[in-house]
């Protein structure tokens, strides 16, 4: 049988399909069965299509938001299936962010957001690559204290001990201080260091136990700084030397 030519399928060039989500498409380069480029209604370019494919339906935008209604994996060399460690971090700041169910349990998570650049799979893929340090993990609260933005410009990657450092734990303190406790008519400053619950004393008010506790936080910071100091970057070690606990944390 006659293998046809490329120009003898010329015809294909133009063809449009939809797939089950109601994303059209159409064909708008025909190499060969394998090999055809299509185009999205927005404009977004794909190639090495198969044709069998196309007609069947089996494609989609990698522009259309499918993450929380606001991420998408975007045109690039990264993929989920081969990046499924940059996947799960770039998921779980969406689900941070926009999932309300996990505000209800944790509600400090609760008004964050991903900066928009970021929505795109690809951009955030390649600053991982660029930034990342194998074991550390993601933080958006040590360069910017109160940050609720995760942006290249917010965020930094650092030991899991670092990162633990600054968990709140607002829904099991209650009405009082970080760092403290009601005892009786008293009040109590505890600290965690080097996952080890420490007692620091018992005082007539919250603000004395308080500022006990503000004291050695502040101190652990700047020890747990220099322990990693040429492991992390400069910009957020002197971010933790600079670090200040406050009675509203």
């Amino acid at each position: 049988m006659k293998k046809l030519t490329k120009e003898e399928f010329s015809h294909r060039v133009g063809e449009t399909f939809t797939n089950k989500n109601g994303e059209s498409c159409k064909i708008v380069e025909y190499f060969n069965a394998t090999n055809c480029t299509i185009e999205f209604e927005d404009g977004c370019v794909i190639k090495n299509r198969w044709y069998a494919n196309i007609v069947k339906g089996a494609f989609r935008n990698p522009n259309l938001p499918t993450y929380y209604g606001v991420g998408f994996q975007g045109v690039g060399k990264y993929t989920f299936a081969i990046n499924r460690k940059i996947g799960d971090v770039w998921i779980r700041m969406f689900q941070r962010g926009y999932d309300k169910k996990l505000h209800d349990k944790q509600p400090s998570y609760k008004d964050c957001s991903v900066v928009k650049e970021w929505h795109n799979f690809q951009v955030f893929a390649k600053w991982f690559d660029e930034n990342y340090k194998e074991g550390f993990v993601l933080d958006k609260d040590i360069l910017l204290k109160g940050n609720k933005i995760y942006s290249p410009d917010t965020c930094v990657f650092v030991p899991r001990e670092i990162n633990g450092i600054f968990t709140l734990r607002q829904n099991k303190r209650g009405d009082y201080p970080i760092g403290v406790l009601k005892n009786g008519n008293k009040f109590q400053a505890n600290i965690v260091r080097y996952n080890k619950r420490e007692y620091l004393g018992t005082f007539n008010t919250p603000e004395e136990a308080f500022q006990v506790y503000k004291v050695a936080k502040e101190d652990y910071i700047r020890h747990v700084a220099n322990k990693w100091k040429n492991q992390i970057t400069e910009e957020c070690y002197q971010a933790l030397l600079n670090y200040k606990i406050e009675i509203t944390d």
